[in-house]
């Protein structure tokens, strides 16, 4: 099942447009806040100076440039709403895990193990389960490694965001 590639394949095709939605905010420097600074009943802020529009739109372009350009190598004319759509869940997944990481103290920044790596991943999963994109959440074996994979690349990437400037936490 994973010898011919299927596995790489159907992380480039399905998963590749959500990590880069998550990915690319952090170069953005957004000014206008999601939560607009309100805070939640607990005193803390909503979700933080972090989650901003300018981010979430530069991530829902990019998922959808992503799946554009994917849907030409696999000719799949799906793949671009399929990636926007990923995108935004995988978006909202990360809002999410902002959202949980004030509740507990956390401020924007700092990380979740674990939290961090996979809000995004489950984020778009939960989107391919609810518009019935059987190629995903049917192989529940390709999503265990989809979330190791995501794990290390994750941890990976904001090790080089870290080393550049662009975030200020190795994980």
């Amino acid at each position: 099942m994973l010898s011919d590639n299927g596995f790489v394949q159907w992380l480039i095709k399905y998963y590749l447009p959500p990590m880069i939605a998550n990915a690319l905010p952090v170069l953005v420097k957004g000014f206008k806040r999601i939560d607009a600074g309100r805070v939640f009943i607990d005193g803390k802020p909503l979700l933080g100076e972090n989650k901003t529009w300018e981010g979430l739109f530069t991530g829902l372009v990019a998922s959808y440039i992503a799946g554009s350009s994917l849907s030409v190598i696999y000719s799949d004319p799906q793949l671009p709403l399929l990636s926007t759509g990923a995108g935004l869940f995988a978006l909202l997944g990360d809002i999410l895990g902002a959202f949980i990481k004030r509740r507990i103290g956390l401020k924007p920044g700092e990380p979740a193990l674990f939290l961090d790596q996979w809000d995004f991943a489950l984020g778009s999963t939960f989107f391919y389960y609810i518009t019935g994109t059987a190629q995903v959440y049917s192989k529940p074996l390709f999503i265990l490694l989809m979330l190791i994979v995501v794990f290390t690349l994750h941890v990976g990437t904001n090790l080089i965001a870290y080393s550049l400037g662009l975030k200020h936490s190795k994980l």
